[in-house]
């Protein structure tokens, strides 16, 4: 086994052997790089790589100019940290990230594996975690599904571990939904919104109004005009792409929830009633049912957007996408100046979705304390200035204010945060939300084929409230 190793391997095992073995104890420097290229006859690139995975395991701490110190604890603490990525761009941040802890040499390591909604969504993995025992020390979660994870005491709260003045570096936002019965589960290190991005060549060509704000937002009645000229005026099928192409399937999770949700608040619709208790006489009251079908008619009547996958059309061959941010801020530089973003289209009144994923604490973790520490570094402020890079939009107010101090917002991210300033809908918050989503998705799937609105929409609210009543109203 030991011969099929690399060179790096063996010696950063024979290393790693010295210390457990006490040979070298916490604090003591071992041979340098020059004594270790003779004893093992290998270049010094072999020995850097060697002595860098030590490290990144937190076994050693390396100085520039000083040497390589055995860390406080040789016996390394590995937590687990489960993550789903928003964008695939992102998996490169976060490893590094992770590098970066593990060699402040804390006493302890995080091992971080990726969970993919398209392949295997991640409440169907934490299922299976937590049944079995075995649920990682941190994972990452959707705002909307704190409230059942934390009814189901699978969550650790984190008020113990934070102040109010801590608390208040953050936008509002971001701790509305890792809340759950003044309790708080979850911080949020990503927010966003929904947002039309445009082909700006494009628009400029057909005369296309641009809105310069959320109170200049086009009606739905524009809407419907732009795309019919879209149509009319290019060779482009659908005027509008559907999350940057990826269409409408059961497989992408909250997707289809986040996007339709707001059009039912713009319509005056209902969801649930005050108390959560049931969805009856809300989620098919006649606001809802028009607003839904409105939203089916663009797929099946006027197919204006689509269901099939057809993201290779983006950005190069589109008019218009409803999206979130962090799709405009995955753009290669060149591409971004070729797109721009403005707010959701607005009805009788105004709403859009927020989207938090944040950070959670396993309430099977032994680990509490040092969860935290990880956690606290991750919402550190000079690893959010990183993130923004990705996600677009500051969940800490000093980086907002700090982009405003050098009037280096963008006008993406001035209209991301109008909308959650003025505007933001905040997704039920109940246990019974993951039913209520994936439910409520798959009436809105045979909506968007040609169903009836009405009576997918009754059939989804007897669903919903006959899970409700089976779980006794999700009381403790």
């Amino acid at each position: 086994m030991e011969d099929n190793l690399h060179k790096y391997q063996r010696i950063q095992n024979i290393l790693l052997a010295e210390i457990k073995s006490g040979k070298y104890k916490a604090g003591d420097l071992i041979p340098s790089d020059n004594v270790l290229m003779k004893q093992f006859s290998v270049s010094k690139s072999t020995i850097t790589q060697a002595l860098k995975s030590l490290s990144q395991e937190g076994y050693i701490q390396r100085i520039q100019g000083k040497g390589s110190y055995v860390s406080g604890q040789s016996e390394s603490t590995p937590l687990r940290f489960y993550l789903c990525p928003i964008e695939r761009n992102e998996e490169a941040y976060w490893v590094d990230l992770v590098n970066r802890f593990n060699a402040l040499n804390n006493g302890f390591s995080v091992e971080i594996t990726f969970i993919y909604n398209d392949l295997v969504p991640l409440r169907d993995t934490l299922f299976r975690a937590f049944a079995s025992g075995n649920a990682p020390d941190i994972f990452t979660l959707d705002g909307p599904d704190v409230s059942y994870w934390a009814y189901m005491k699978s969550l650790q709260p984190l008020d113990s571990f934070v102040s109010q003045e801590y608390l208040n570096r953050f936008i509002p936002t971001i701790l509305r939904q890792g809340t759950y019965k003044n309790h708080l589960y979850h911080i949020g290190y990503y927010e966003s919104s929904l947002c039309i991005i445009y082909d700006r060549e494009l628009f400029s060509r057909l005369h296309i109004r641009i809105p310069n704000d959320i109170a200049d937002a086009w009606s739905w009645d524009e809407f419907l005009e732009i795309c019919s000229v879209i149509r009319s005026k290019t060779d482009i099928q659908y005027p509008l792409l559907m999350d940057t192409g990826r269409g409408l399937t059961s497989k992408q999770g909250e997707w289809i929830s986040y996007s339709t949700l707001p059009f039912i608040i713009q319509n005056n619709g209902g969801i649930f009633d005050e108390k959560l208790s049931h969805t009856n006489g809300y989620l098919n009251s006649p606001p809802t049912i028009d607003a839904i079908t409105w939203l089916g008619d663009l797929f099946h009547r006027y197919r204006y957007t689509h269901m099939e996958d057809l993201h290779h059309l983006f950005p190069d061959h589109f008019a218009m996408s409803l999206s979130l941010p962090s799709a405009f801020f995955a753009l290669a530089p060149e591409k971004q100046k070729r797109v721009g973003v403005i707010p959701l289209p607005k009805h009788l009144c105004s709403a859009v979705s927020h989207g938090s994923w944040g950070l959670c604490m396993s309430a099977q973790t032994k680990h509490p304390k040092e969860c935290w520490m990880f956690m606290q570094f991750v919402l550190s402020l000079e690893n959010q200035l990183q993130y923004a890079k990705y996600s677009g939009v500051p969940i800490l107010k000093e980086i907002f204010n700090i982009l405003q101090g050098f009037n280096a917002t963008s006008n993406c991210i001035d209209v991301i945060f109008s909308q959650l300033h003025d505007t933001v809908y905040t997704r039920p918050i109940t246990p019974a939300y993951p039913f209520f989503s994936k439910t409520f998705s798959s009436a809105f799937l045979e909506v968007a084929a040609g169903a009836d609105a009405k009576e997918c929409l009754d059939a989804a609210s007897k669903q919903i409230d006959e899970h409700i009543l089976r779980h006794n109203f999700f009381r403790d």
